[in-house]
């Protein structure tokens, strides 16, 4: 026999598969089976087979056995090959239902129906009673025999459970108690094998229990009364259960009460029998709660998550428990999330000795993979003689059973066919007590149970599991503890926490109370049928003490009163407050927290407890304390800084709802085991706020680079890495994990168990896992522990990562899997913190606004005393009054953010209203990145169009002054003319004057110069002999100087001792003396005696004096004593026989003798020198009279030359007057004709110049609505932007903003000229593609473009065709590397087909631009690349029902070119004209594009004009350029409006003769909007714009036209044809009922709704006659 469970494996593995790429073919589990009876190895052809296939139906198996079941006998695979089923072969199915069984099954098979009754209660009984006494009953062997206490027990129990024959009695009691409990409500469906499999349980453990007890007492074991005592009560004890275990309360008590009163038992006191226990010792009852024991704890412990509180349900709990568990079989425990199911099992399996537990969570993707994962990673596969067993490792003891707990069993999907596959696979385990392993090899199970948690499966996401299952697992209800209970166990977390503070100790049971009725209120007021969020359960007031806790376990100083009330309700507001989505929900939860502290409290300062806001903070201190708004907010501004730096340049703008939302993050993740759900809109704020904390605190931010090639593998590389990091290398991670990187089921489901237990199940494996152990190994000896079991290890590793990593997942509630998530993933929100982000409020808004808007000029309305939003406007205004401090008299920008936040709301609601019309293909999402994005848009719209404005103001004023100047200068022009004429005249009579008294003037200089040039010989002749007297008596005196000099010379050596030697002779010698006496004489001394010669030595000056003697000065008297006394005839006086006599004196004889000649030699030259004297006065005379001469006569030749200079220029200036008369009469004229040409364009400036100021008056109203058309309008329709606009305007004129009524956003936000270049780069030329060109070139962020004609991506292309654009998609497989090269290059990038984004855009769509070292970079995958600002991505789809998600909405702007019916019309008559007249639309086409360049060249003649004017420095008529370049452009612009009235006239002709066919083209409109429309009968119903042109231009092709058929004619022929070859191609995909539906619109839609009569018809089969009226009978 070879049983098979089919839904325990997927198709391949029972069948077997082929490779796509080698072709080669892998067997399955039938075919390897049917192989090995094939192949005949071991005499298989002499045995009968069976194979059994036990497991539900389903075609999808099933029907691959028909052509085994049926005559044929063969099964034929994939591969071609053909397996014969022998004879010796019978397929046998067991199930229990034929409900997914087809026909072709259930025909070709035998059938044996076990009805429910074939077996009765009674015989299940009989059976039970028999089971009961074998020995294997309690575990003996089978040789060994039952012992007497068993065989008693179960004697003391067969009345209760047979029928009495003896007391008339047809059913027990047993049998009565289980009709009552298959009549009970329970948790899920009871089955009778259940119940009865479970009651079984019980009875072995009481028969092991009174064995025990036996054993224990060999002297005094169970007497009969004793025994008969505890049999019956264990007897009723394990038929409440096991019969109603799986009940409510009520039903429990119930229950009791029957069997009590049945049994005739009665209870020693109140309640009922659930409360009382069994004891083994006397088989009396014992209540429960006196076996509970009180507990302490230390406030140590508080935190501890292993802390487990015993109560009254506890100890009923594990006691049941115990005794399943101890039978080796499944069980579950079912109830509602936080209500202890996963404590108290593992409380119990804790206390066990012999068991390793290994935790799973289950998700709703789970599959039996999960669970050969966790095989491999704690058993081994052992072969015992054939079998290949697997059992755990022995590395985990010996002899140790595996758990595998299943928290959240119930939770994976049913399949097709009603079907879970794991929970089948779970089946198989436990009833064959083996698998098909992978290589089709069955593997015997050993010492591994299962047991499992989960919720009602009455609950969202849940599934009732297989009865097939369920009847070998016992099932525990295990509801949410009682309010007693809460109070018992949360008093004692409260009472070990108050013994921080000795003081308050008091208030525990206060601190309980308020906690317990403050949860229970709320768990009542919110239910998960409002949000999904909103369950609240126990693990609620376990966060709620552990938040207390934190915040108060550091403070040195104590705690007040009012301090712990205010911990106590911020620590509630947080629990409760965070997750609520509405405000009054959140006033509703605000004052249930106040009014329940005021309950339970006393004694307290309630206004400074619970006063608002209330921030905790540990950032501004050492432990966590109140903080006030403006300390907080300062502080994380200065942080803000840095962190914009460090991290990411994303700026934030820190307002009320920012500070709490950073505090709610902080607080969870500063917790063990902290992990958040953050839910809110696109732009909200949720994944930068989760970086700035993660930063704050110290911890590493992690988040997967997913791409569409991201799968399961990376990502569990990732988590691999990831893990390690946190658990190995102890470093402390923030993983924020987006629902857009759920890119897969596995995702979530890694998640989930990741979150729940720290593990995720067959992550490490092999050699990664033992490479794990060493590495953890390694990490606890560094920390100074010893571990030596991988189970140590392993245990050590996950509690780390529970501890370290805290993961922030962010989803955004708009999209339709937010209220999914709960049901499919539990975990995230039974292990999470809920923090509501929802989407920015008024206020949040308000201050975006502000802060973004501060540095917009709007002007100077703010100084007036005008009052903004008065009335209708009030409201409006009233919803950003809190951000701008709630001012009585509000300003314009007030205004300004107050219309920006209505737009924004304005646009939302209509958005949803048109996602709510039954014709709504597609829709949209406004989140917070719209706001900026609205913004933004008006911020550069009013500057760009303020520094337009006032540019052109200027621009117009300087042309405007010039011209004005320009008429001035002319007027003075002519003035002067006439001025300059008598200027001339002057100027030629002094000219004349001038010539003549030159001419006279000449002539006497003449005259002058003859003169002067005889005194000039004259004085030449007395110089001559003027130097040659002074030359001889010059040489006389120059034969005497060379002595003088040389005595002088001489002199200059005498020393003062020499000559004190001289003065201290009595009695010189006489050459000495009379040589003294001679100088003496020379000095003009007066007296030559001895002594006085002395004394004229011994003066200082002596020496002096000789030196600087002047020879002239010697008088002829003292020349002459010297000369007769001294020098003449006295031998002893020469020179050298006085300079033996004295060393002084030879000098002093020398200079006296030279000075002697010198002065003879000069009083002999003196007459000389006197007539040389005289001579020279004469000549200086005659100079004198010379020199007076030259100058009268240079006097003259200046004069004449300034006659001559003055004559000149009189002459000049007279021809330069002449000249200038001629220029200025020229210019005269040329400006008088230039004035008169641009008298016009000055006109239409000086009108515009006046309209400046209006313009910028309206100039804040306009930026705010063409920002809101830049921000909102691409996605909507045409008819739905005119709705928009009328509503956006009222709303500013609700406010009081100007606006211009006449304002044109097309022509405001775009050139002509670039319009008309898109035009001629394939744009269509309605109203609603030019708008998207518009929104295309000036969106501020990338574009995603609906394009179900592909013209805009045409368009597209050839607008970037010189930008290198390159064309991909997210199925290219060199995208990524596409994509990092036009990123790094500065390229044009088109995505098509995005139906689904790319997450690795992400990045680049949110511009999460990174400066690092002067680089701009982005993440693209796993690599940072160069970020260019030239980059450009534009992504498009031509699906106009794509399912756009919320946040793919908020990163791009939406641009819709789904084609609307004026532009189908539009489209059409040029179809139209191209088939019937081709040279008219040619002519068309070139007149339109004519006109477009005839205007874009008039606007820019007008632009150089005016260029041109105010661009001139000074006077326009001094600039002959100037000049002649505005003649020439006014004959341009000339010749441009006459090209332009030409035009006009012939597109008035082109008009008159197209006109025929609009009623063609109107029809096609018609029709267009009968087909948009078919969608509302069946969504199948898709027709597009493409089609219906194909439509008609096939018909215009095929529709040939008569020779003699009028234009008339032809259009009805041509009309008529198109509506039957629609009908022909639409009726093809119709259903039979919806063509005549269809048929009747084509008349209404060709005929008109009132020219089709319904009035007489009667019955539907009369239709076809209003049809065969319109189209005729052959229609």
């Amino acid at each position: 026999i070879y049983i098979i469970d089919p839904k325990a494996m997927d198709k391949n593995g029972l069948y077997g598969v082929l490779d796509g790429t080698t072709m080669e073919w892998t067997d399955g589990v039938f075919t390897s089976l049917l192989r090995s009876i094939l192949a005949n190895l071991r005499g298989e052809s002499e045995k009968r087979h069976w194979i059994v296939f036990d497991g539900d139906v389903d075609p999808e198996w099933a029907e691959n056995l028909n052509s085994v079941l049926d005559d044929n006998k063969m099964l034929t695979l994939p591969s071609g090959e053909r397996l014969t089923i022998p004879d010796n072969v019978r397929i046998l199915m067991e199930v229990d239902s034929l409900a997914e069984a087809t026909p072709a099954t259930v025909s070709r098979c035998g059938m044996i129906w076990f009805s429910e009754n074939t077996v009765s209660e009674s015989m299940c009984f009989h059976h039970l009673l028999g089971c009961l006494r074998k020995p294997d009953a309690i575990g003996l062997d089978e040789g060994e025999e039952a012992s007497s206490t068993q065989l008693s027990f179960v004697d003391a129990i067969e009345p209760m459970v047979l029928p009495n024959e003896s007391s008339g009695s047809s059913t027990s009691l047993c049998e009565d108690a289980l009709e009552f409990a298959m009549k009970a409500t329970h948790v899920m469906q009871p089955s009778r094998e259940r119940l009865l499999g479970t009651f079984e349980i019980l009875l072995c453990r009481g028969i092991e229990m009174a064995v025990e007890y036996d054993e224990n007492h060999p002297d005094f074991p169970m007497s009969g009364d004793h025994m008969e005592s505890f049999a019956k009560r264990w007897l009723l004890h394990s038929l409440l259960w096991s019969f109603v275990g799986s009940a409510k309360w009520d039903v429990r008590t119930e229950f009791g009460e029957f069997v009590l009163s049945s049994s005739g038992i009665t209870l020693p006191g109140n309640g009922g029998l659930a409360d009382y226990r069994v004891k083994v010792e006397d088989g009396e009852h014992e209540l429960w709660s006196e076996s509970v024991p009180r507990v302490e704890i230390e406030s140590q412990k508080v935190t501890a998550t292993d802390v487990v509180v015993t109560t009254t349900d506890t100890v009923r709990h594990v006691d049941v428990i115990g005794s399943w568990l101890a039978s080796r079989k499944p069980l579950i425990l079912c109830g509602p999330p936080g209500s202890g199911k996963t404590m108290t099992l593992t409380s119990v399996l804790n206390s066990v000795q012999d068991i390793v537990l290994a935790s799973l969570n289950f998700s709703s993707r789970t599959t039996p993979e999960i669970i050969l994962k966790v095989f491999e990673q704690y058993c081994q596969y052992v072969r015992k003689g054939k079998r290949i067993v697997l059992e755990p490792v022995e590395s985990l003891g010996l002899n140790k059973w595996l758990v595998v707990f299943c928290d959240e069993i119930n939770l994976p999907e049913e399949d097709s066919y009603g079907t879970q596959r794991v929970i089948m696979f779970i089946r198989q385990l436990v009833e064959q007590g083996g698998f098909w392993r992978g290589d089709n090899v069955w593997v015997t199970t050993s010492r591994i149970q299962f047991i499992g948690a989960c919720n009602p499966p009455e609950d969202a996401g849940r599934y009732h599991m297989s009865h097939r299952f369920m009847r070998h697992a016992p099932l525990l209800l295990v509801d949410f503890p009682s309010k007693v209970s809460l109070l018992q166990i949360y008093g004692t977390f409260c009472g070990g926490m108050m013994k921080l503070f000795p003081n308050l100790r008091g208030e525990s049971e206060a601190l309980t109370q308020a906690m317990v009725e403050l949860y229970l209120e709320a768990q009542a007021k919110f239910t998960p049928e409002m949000q999904p969020q909103y369950f609240f359960s126990p693990r609620e007031l376990s966060r709620w003490i552990r938040g207390i806790y934190e915040a108060t376990v550091s403070l040195d100083q104590g705690l007040t009163r009012e301090e712990l009330v205010r911990i106590w309700a911020h620590e509630a507001t947080r629990l409760f407050c965070d997750r609520l989505v509405e405000e009054d929900e959140k006033k509703w939860c605000d004052d249930k927290i106040d009014e329940v502290a005021k309950k339970y409290f006393a004694g307290v300062n309630f206004e400074q407890a619970l006063a608002r806001p209330m921030y905790y903070s540990s950032w501004l201190s050492k432990d966590s304390r109140s903080v006030s708004r403006e300390e907080l907010k300062a502080f994380l501004i200065a942080r803000l800084r840095v962190f914009y730096e460090e991290e990411l340049d994303v700026p934030l703008v820190v307002f009320d709802e920012v500070l709490e939302h950073i505090l709610r993050i902080d607080r969870v993740l500063r917790q063990p085991m902290g992990h958040c759900l953050l839910v809110g809109d696109a732009g909200a704020g949720k994944t930068v706020l989760s970086k700035f904390v993660s930063w704050m605190n110290g911890q590493s931010i992690f988040q997967i680079k997913a791409h569409s090639r991201y799968g399961l593998d990376e990502f569990n590389e990732d988590l691999r890495a990831v893990m390690r990091r946190v658990g190995v290398d102890g470093e402390k991670v923030c993983f924020i994990f987006d629902e857009g990187n759920a890119l897969g089921s596995g995702f979530l489901e890694a998640m989930n168990a990741l979150l729940a237990s720290g593990e995720v199940p067959g992550l490490f494996e092999g050699d990664e896992l033992t490479a794990l152990m060493n590495a953890v190994r390694d990490s606890a000896q560094r920390d100074g522990e010893i571990l030596n079991s991988d189970e140590e290890l392993w245990k050590r590793f996950t509690k780390i990562v529970q501890r370290n990593l805290h993961v922030v997942f962010t989803m955004n509630p708009s999209g339709g899997e937010w209220k999914n998530r709960s049901t499919t993933s539990p975990a995230l929100f039974n292990r999470c913190v809920v923090d509501w982000f929802g989407t920015w409020g008024g206020k949040a808004m308000g201050e975006v606004g502000k802060e973004f808007t501060s540095r917009v000029d709007v002007g100077d309305a703010d100084a007036g005393d005008w009052t903004w939003g008065v009335g209708e406007g009030e409201e409006v205004m009233n919803v950003v009054a809190a951000a701008f401090g709630d001012s009585s008299n509000p300003g314009l920008r007030q205004a300004v953010v107050a219309v920006l936040v209505d737009l924004h709301q304005t646009t939302k609601d209509i958005a949803d209203e048109c996602a709510a019309l039954d014709n709504s293909a597609c829709r949209t999402y406004l989140s917070p990145r719209d706001y900026i994005a609205l913004i933004e848009n008006f911020v550069s719209c009013v500057n760009e169009r303020r520094a337009k404005v006032e540019g052109d103001q200027v621009h117009i004023n300087a042309g405007l002054s010039k011209l004005r100047q320009t008429q001035d200068n002319v007027a003075e022009m002519e003035v002067g003319l006439a001025v300059t004429g008598r200027e001339l005249r002057e100027k030629e009579t002094l000219a004349n004057n001038k010539l003549q008294q030159m001419v006279a003037d000449q002539n006497v200089a003449e005259k002058r110069k003859v003169e002067a040039e005889r005194m000039n010989i004259a004085v030449a002749k007395q110089q001559v002999e003027i130097t040659t007297r002074k030359e001889e008596a010059q040489r006389e005196l120059d034969e005497a100087e060379p002595a003088l000099l040389s005595a002088q010379a001489a002199v200059k050596g005498i020393r003062k001792k020499d000559l004190d030697e001289v003065r201290r002779m009595a009695r010189p010698p006489i050459n000495v003396k009379l040589t003294l006496e001679c100088v003496a004489i020379m000095m003009g001394e007066k007296s030559i005696e001895w002594k006085s010669i002395c004394k004229m030595l011994s003066t200082s000056d002596f020496i002096p004096g000789i030196l600087a003697f002047d020879a002239d000065l010697l008088k002829p008297k003292q020349v002459q004593k010297v000369t007769d006394n001294y020098l003449d005839g006295n031998e002893e006086l020469t020179t050298e026989k006085v300079a033996r006599s004295s060393k002084a004196c030879g000098p002093l004889y020398k200079w006296a003798e030279s000075q002697v000649k010198y002065s003879r030699i000069y009083n002999n030259v003196q007459p000389l020198r006197e007539e040389v004297i005289r001579l020279e006065s004469e000549a200086e005379q005659a100079k004198t009279e010379k020199d007076r001469i030259v100058a009268e006569v240079a006097a003259l030749e200046d004069s004449i030359g300034q006659y001559k200079t003055d004559y000149a220029l009189l002459i000049r200036d007279v021809e330069s007057l002449k000249t200038e008369m001629i220029n200025v009469k020229k210019k005269v004229d040329r400006a008088g004709s230039l004035i008169k040409s641009l008298s016009y364009e000055s006109e239409r400036w000086a009108s515009s110049s006046e309209g400046f100021q209006e313009i910028l008056k309206s100039l804040v109203g306009d930026g705010l609505l063409l920002a809101a058309f830049l921000t909102y309008s691409g996605f909507f329709d045409f008819k739905t932007r005119i709705v928009l606009m009328k509503k956006w305007r009222s709303t500013l004129d609700a406010i009081g903003i100007e606006y211009r009524s006449d304002l044109s956003v097309v022509e405001s936000l775009s050139k002509a000229a670039d319009r008309l270049k898109w035009t001629e780069l394939g744009l269509q030329s309605d109203s609603l593609s030019t708008e998207n060109g518009v929104i295309l070139s000036r969106c501020v962020r990338f574009p995603l473009v609906i394009d179900p004609s592909g013209q805009a991506i045409a368009f597209i292309m050839n607008k970037y065709s010189d930008q290198k654009v390159q064309k991909t998609s997210f199925l290219d497989k060199s995208f990524m590397k596409t994509l990092a090269g036009a990123v790094r290059f500065g390229t044009t990038l088109l995505v098509e087909n995005v139906e689904n984004i790319d997450p690795v855009l992400n990045p680049i769509l949110n511009r999460e631009i990174q400066k690092t070292g002067g680089r701009s970079l982005v993440r693209i995958g796993t690599e940072d690349v160069d970020y260019s600002p030239k980059f450009n991505v534009i992504l498009t789809t031509k699906n106009p029902a794509a399912k756009l998600t919320p946040d793919l909405c908020s990163r791009v702007t939406l641009v819709n070119f789904t084609v609307t019916p004026a532009s189908l019309e539009s489209q059409s008559m040029t179809i139209i004209l191209k088939g019937e007249k081709p040279e008219v639309e040619e002519q068309r086409t070139n007149v339109l594009k004519l006109q477009g360049e005839q205007n874009v060249k008039m606007r820019e003649l007008e632009e150089q004009m005016l260029s041109k004017i105010s661009a001139v420095e000074g006077n326009i008529l001094d600039d002959d350029r100037v000049v002649e370049g505005m003649e020439v452009l006014m004959k341009e612009g000339g010749l441009v409006e006459e090209q332009i009235a030409k035009s006009a006239q012939v597109m008035t002709e082109v008009q008159i003769a197209i006109s025929k066919f609009e009623p063609l083209a109107k029809a096609s409109r018609k029709l267009f909007v009968l087909l948009e429309a078919m969608r509302n009968i069946n969504f199948l119903y898709e027709f597009s714009a493409k089609f219906f042109k194909r439509t008609l231009m096939f018909v215009l092709k095929n529709c040939v036209r008569h020779p003699d058929e009028n234009d008339d004619a032809r259009l009805t022929s041509v009309t008529s044809a198109v509506f039957r070859e629609t009908c022909a191609r639409v009726g093809r995909g119709l259903k039979s009922e919806d063509k005549m539906v269809f048929a009747l619109l084509l008349c209404q839609a060709l005929k008109g709704e009132s020219a089709v009569d319904f009035s007489g018809i009667s019955s539907f089969d009369e239709l076809p006659k209003i049809i065969e009226n319109v189209f005729g009978l052959n229609f």
